[in-house]
């Protein structure tokens, strides 16, 4: 009983453990890849499909629940909106933590792999920094709920293609970008060494 218990534990570990090891470069590839293949790359990590909704414009939006243990630090959900036909150019991919180390991590990953910072804009309440590597675009989104909520922070990462993101965000670009970043913004300092 007791070699069953702790293989059990260890069993739970190994899970969560390998959930947050999902990488930036993975859903980058994820984005541009079909809907089967994303959900049998999310099921290694314990994240399962929870709805499928039709779009207005045809696509279809495909939301994956975290079925981990300690949703906290790991991933607690991942959209994905896969275009019609073979249209992968303008398939998006989101997910949600609150993890700011692993938000830290990603962002280090994401300079190691070429991103680098393009502009900054707040929209209700939501603090969005941009950035790509010419061919991608992730934006990195920070909320935090209200008090009478829960008052925890939350980032999202949402992946487009380049072509994808321009044509869909521009005019929201042009309305909202912040062209100063100030230093004592969480994130400046990560921006900075991206921009290096």
């Amino acid at each position: 009983m007791k070699t069953l218990s702790l293989t059990l534990i260890m069993l739970c570990i190994t899970t969560i453990s390998f959930a947050q090891n999902i990488s930036i470069a993975d859903f980058i590839k994820l984005r541009a890849s079909d809907r089967k293949s994303v959900a049998e790359k999310l099921a290694k990590q314990n994240i399962q499909l929870f709805a499928e909704d039709e779009m207005y414009n045809g696509s279809t939006l495909y939301t994956f629940h975290n079925e981990g243990i300690n949703p906290n630090t790991t991933l607690q959900w991942v959209d994905y909106v896969a275009a019609n036909g073979d249209a992968t150019w303008n398939n998006r991919l989101s997910f949600q933590i609150q993890d700011l180390e692993k938000v830290k991590e990603y962002i280090q990953e994401m300079k190691k792999i070429g991103f680098n910072f393009m502009n900054k804009k707040i929209i209700d309440r939501q603090v969005y920094e941009v950035y790509t590597d010419g061919k991608s675009t992730i934006e990195l989104i920070t909320s935090q709920s209200r008090k009478v909520y829960d008052n925890n922070m939350y980032f999202n990462f949402a992946f487009y293609s380049n072509s994808e993101y321009e044509y869909a965000f521009s005019n929201e670009n042009k309305k909202y970008d912040i062209t100063h970043i100030d230093n004592n913004n969480l994130y400046a300092a990560y921006a900075s060494d991206i921009q290096k």
